[in-house]
């Protein structure tokens, strides 16, 4: 974990004994000199994991432009060289392999929305140099989702794209740092996390005072410069307070609902979708069990359930993925690993899980879930365009709405 966010998560009072290179609340990434043992099996035959799926289900993912808002392509559980393939790859120029990217294309999802949660200036600095980085040493295997233009193309251009967010927005010191970061490529930005900034506040937080004055101030720069405004970690008010404060579409890249998963701080309040769907917005459901159900046991068909409450409340075209993990997910850490990562938790995101430790909900949890949606909602009856939708065409048309160039 960065002194940064760790020193962030104390003032805040919360515990946590993850690294902070994944979007979850807990990251997948070891602690240093930590041996992490895969549990689960990873299938190196692709075409035998994707013979399971129908012809629909796959001609569905090959056709829509499928992205995760909050997702990574990264491994912190396959070694090579003695280190993880995600330490490989974020240190060493060129070793992005073409096998590498070959599982990464064959898994569905054509936009990773790369987020960490980096509440400083110099850390987010850090942060879009080794995102940068990644994309300019393998030129033909990614590219940085930051125009109309490639957002529209993506799909043809056979790359990865990666769509470079943040989970917090304290980078920005003053107005002026909203263009520095655009033109350094970030995209998204959420306005706060879980605790409270010169923004607004978490979800986290006892008391939310709302928006303040400066929060009010970046959101209007970011509206200007094409930049997508996130109020995935934001507490009620201040989700409010942002939706109103926008004259552009506002995000919820990972967060369920909160009329299903009762209590949960970070689901969201049927008040705040219909508000975020009367902006032109977007809701990505995760895939973490306490994020879909106050208890166990919770399932693929909860998860399915999340779509169409969304659907319901506000029309197809508001409802999106949003994973919060990465392709391998972190239940392929070993029982006891999952275990300390769990029992650590922040209490406020009152975690729960089975007898196995599970932080993700099985059937969702390996790295081809993707068409594990486009079959479950075929299943539930959904019409070819509207699974397409929440695939990602529906985040692909709020971006291009969102971005200027």
């Amino acid at each position: 974990m960065g002194s940064e966010r760790r020193n962030f998560i104390k003032k805040m009072g919360l515990a946590t004994t993850g690294a902070a290179t994944l979007p979850a609340f807990i990251s997948c990434k070891p602690k240093k000199d930590e041996k992490v043992v895969v549990t689960q099996d990873k299938d190196t035959s692709k075409r035998e994991v994707l013979k399971k799926y129908s012809p629909k289900a796959k001609k569905l993912v090959n056709e829509a432009t499928c992205i995760d808002m909050l997702g990574t392509y990264g491994d912190w559980f396959t070694q090579r060289g003695g280190m993880s393939l995600e330490q490989c790859w974020s240190t060493k120029p060129n070793s992005f392999t073409e096998e590498d990217y070959k599982f990464v294309t064959s898994c569905g999802i054509n936009i990773f929305g790369w987020g960490n949660m980096v509440p400083t200036f110099e850390g987010m600095l850090e942060f879009m140099a080794l995102q940068n980085g990644i994309i300019a040493s393998n030129p033909d295997y990614f590219e940085r989702i930051d125009t109309k233009e490639k957002l529209k193309n993506i799909n043809t251009s056979n790359k990865i794209g990666m769509l470079i967010t943040n989970q917090e927005s304290s980078q920005f010191r003053t107005v002026y740092d909203v263009d520095l970061f655009y033109h350094l490529g970030l995209r998204v930005s959420q306005i706060t996390y879980n605790g409270e900034n010169r923004l607004g506040c978490g979800a986290f937080v006892d008391t939310d005072t709302g928006l303040t004055d400066y929060g009010r101030e970046i959101i209007k720069r970011m509206n200007e410069i094409g930049m997508a405004i996130d109020v995935s970690h934001c507490g009620d008010k201040t989700t409010m307070g942002a939706i109103e404060a926008s004259t552009k579409p506002v995000l919820v890249t990972h967060g369920a609902c909160r009329a299903i998963a009762k209590g949960v701080a970070r689901a969201k309040t049927d008040e705040a979708i219909k508000a975020i769907a009367k902006t032109g917005g977007v809701v990505g459901i995760p895939i973490l069990r306490f994020m879909i159900r106050e208890k166990e046991p919770v399932n693929f068909n909860h998860f399915l359930d999340h779509i169409d409450h969304v659907v319901q409340i506000t029309g197809i075209e508001h409802v999106g993925i949003g994973s919060d993990q990465g392709l391998y997910t972190e239940d392929y850490g070993n029982k006891a690993w999952r275990k300390n990562r769990l029992d650590n938790a922040p209490a406020k995101y009152q975690v729960h899980t089975n007898e196995d430790y599970l932080l993700t909900i099985e059937g969702l949890n390996h790295p081809y879930r993707t068409y594990d949606i486009a079959e479950g909602l075929i299943k539930r009856g959904y019409k070819d365009d509207h699974i397409k939708m929440v695939l990602g065409d529906n985040f692909k048309r709020v971006l291009g709405k969102i971005f200027n160039h």
